[in-house]
């Protein structure tokens, strides 16, 4: 699994931890799925409530998914874990389809 953090201002290095080990504890059953994680965060200037951070995580799985999904919160922690919650029920969704039409096994390793 490739792991790409970008941000238009500077990240704290604890944010780039906590980031990196929230992805892999929160897609720990389907980890081996998913080839490349690139995860945004950005500040909303014009907002006009308190919600302004911004986070994107898009990724890829093995069969060539793409998927992507933003969510906006009052922190950048709360929109990585309100966005990892949707992005693990969309690659497990993902997982049942390519098992469906025979794209995947259970017993796949790589």
């Amino acid at each position: 699994m490739n792991l790409i953090l970008e941000a238009k201002e500077e990240v704290e290095p604890e944010l780039k931890v906590f980031t990196e080990n929230r992805v892999k504890f929160s897609l720990k059953p389907l980890l081996w799925m998913v080839r490349k994680i690139q995860i945004r965060y950005s500040a909303i200037s014009a907002a006009k409530t308190h919600c302004n951070q911004n986070c994107v995580v898009s990724l890829e799985t093995f069969d060539h998914h793409q998927i992507e999904v933003s969510m906006t919160a009052r922190d950048k922690r709360i929109a990585l874990e309100m966005c990892l919650k949707k992005i693990y029920k969309l690659v497990q969704k993902a997982f049942h389809k390519s098992q469906q039409y025979g794209r995947f096994s259970k017993h796949v390793y790589i």
